[in-house]
C-alpha cells in the first residue's frame, strides 16, 4: 500500500475524511494521511518537516502561498522559497506534486490590509517553478480562471463543489507520481470542470 501525505495550509486541511475518502477511491492503492493545518504558512511547515518527513510517504502533495502572500502573515518572497527548499529536501525521497492556490476575491481587513491576486500570483508562480509545473495541480484554471460561485464567502477557501471538480484531477496527478511517470499537465484538458463532461473518469 502506497502512502500520500497532504501538507501545507487550509487548502488541503479542508480535506476532511469525506474528502480523503473520494480522493483514496481514485487512487491506487494508496492511504491518505492529512498533515494540513489552516492557518500554516511556509514557516510553519519548513519547521515541522523534518518530523513529518519521518513518514516517508510516496507522495507529498504541498499547498502554500495563500498565507504567506498575507499582508497580516506576510512571509517575504525570498524566504518563502528558502522554505519551500527546505521542505522538499527533507522529502527527497518522495515525489512532489503542488496543489496550487486559487486566485481569491480581493477584501479588506480592516486594519490588517488586503491580499492582492497580483501577490498571490508572485507566490504561486514560485511554488510552481520550485515544484515544477507538470507536477502541479493549477486549480484557477480548471476551476475557469474565476473565483466566482468557486470559493467560499470569504473569498478564499474552495467550496465543496470546488473540491469535488478538482478531486479527479489531483488523484491524475498523485496516480503518476506513485507510477513514477513525469505526470499529465491538467490545465490543458479544456473545458470547465464544473461539468461533468469534463472530469477524469
Amino acid at each position: 500500500m502506497r502512502s500520500v501525505v497532504l501538507y501545507g495550509d487550509s487548502m488541503l486541511a479542508r480535506f476532511t475524511k469525506p474528502r480523503i475518502d473520494a480522493l483514496e477511491k481514485r487512487l491506487d492503492r494508496a492511504t491518505v494521511h492529512n498533515c494540513a493545518a489552516g492557518g500554516w504558512t511556509s514557516d510553519d511547515c519548513a519547521r515541522r518537516a523534518s518530523v513529518t518527513a519521518r513518514l516517508r510517504p510516496d507522495v507529498l502533495v504541498l499547498s502554500l502561498g495563500m498565507n504567506d502572500c498575507a499582508p497580516w502573515k506576510l512571509v517575504p518572497q525570498d524566504r518563502f522559497e528558502a522554505n519551500v527548499r527546505t521542505v522538499l529536501e527533507h522529502f527527497e525521497g518522495s515525489r512532489i506534486v503542488g496543489f496550487l492556490p486559487p486566485p481569491v476575491v480581493e477584501q479588506e481587513r480592516p486594519g490588517l490590509g488586503t491580499r492582492t491576486n497580483e501577490v498571490l500570483d508572485r507566490y504561486r508562480d514560485s511554488l510552481r517553478d520550485l515544484v515544477g509545473a507538470s507536477a502541479c495541480l493549477e486549480t484557477g484554471d480548471l476551476l475557469c480562471g474565476t473565483p466566482d460561485g468557486t470559493l467560499e464567502p470569504d473569498g478564499v477557501h474552495l467550496t465543496s463543489v470546488s473540491y469535488d471538480a478538482l478531486t479527479p484531477f489531483l488523484a491524475e496527478l498523485v496516480n503518476a507520481a506513485i507510477a513514477g511517470s513525469d505526470g499529465t499537465s491538467v490545465t490543458n484538458m479544456g473545458g470547465d470542470v464544473l461539468s461533468a463532461s469534463s472530469s477524469p473518469a
